[in-house]
């Protein structure tokens, strides 16, 4: 076995020693970091607050030049926003209510960023594309407490909402970057152009996503 490792770990060094050129016209770049998201778009703004979550992924680029290149990237992306507290009929002396706390919904997608990178100056790269956002999971989340005839129930509330909302939405991403020594620290608007989903209700008939994107990576040269 530590031969094996031995043999791998030799095997890497031409690569390894490749990665480090940072005038490859092909560069690899995973990433990991986090978002911060919210809705836009919604007349009830005062109802949602920015949701904290995770991103991880790979970007692909190829540099025609030392000034411009070309980048496809694959990430999963974690969206969503956090909900203030909501009641219907809330009063605790009266027979009947329902009353929700800690109301949340987690929208994760698989994102396909296609982007045009920009080189403006030493290590600093300016970014402009597209971003397609294929849903994966959606889920709305609360603590209920619910009084019936008298009797007052508390649960958790975990509802699969996916089938209520687009499987496919897009956003437009506008972001910097900044390399130094091949480790790279990336910050990305992503503004949501397309429906999250389709709805009657006047408040969130436009509702779309709203992300902020900040990512680490190592820029790897092929």
């Amino acid at each position: 076995m530590k031969n094996l490792f031995l043999i791998a770990a030799l095997a890497l060094i031409p690569w390894a020693a490749n990665a480090q050129n940072s005038n490859s016209k092909f560069t690899i770049t995973p990433r990991i970091g986090m978002t911060v998201s919210d809705f836009s778009g919604s007349k009830l703004k005062e109802a949602y607050s920015p949701k904290a979550g995770f991103v991880a992924g790979v970007d692909a680029e190829y540099n025609f030049s030392k000034l411009f290149g070309v980048s496809l990237g694959v990430f999963y992306n974690m969206q969503g926003v956090i909900g203030k507290n909501a009641h219907i009929d809330f009063d605790r002396n009266a027979g009947s209510y329902i009353y929700l706390t800690d109301f949340r919904t987690d929208l994760n997608y698989i994102s396909i960023p296609v982007l045009a990178q920009a080189h403006v100056w030493k290590g600093l790269t300016a970014k402009l594309g597209i971003q397609t956002d294929v849903l994966v999971s959606a889920r709305s989340k609360a603590n209920e407490e619910v009084k019936y005839n008298g009797v007052t129930h508390f649960k958790k509330s975990n509802t699969d909402i996916k089938d209520k909302l687009h499987s496919c939405v897009f956003s437009i991403p506008v972001g910097l970057s900044y390399t130094y020594k091949n480790i790279e620290l990336d910050a990305r608007y992503l503004w949501g152009i397309s429906k999250v989903a389709d709805t009657k209700d006047e408040n969130d008939k436009d509702l779309k996503n709203s992300t902020f994107a900040i990512t680490l990576g190592y820029r790897f040269g092929l």
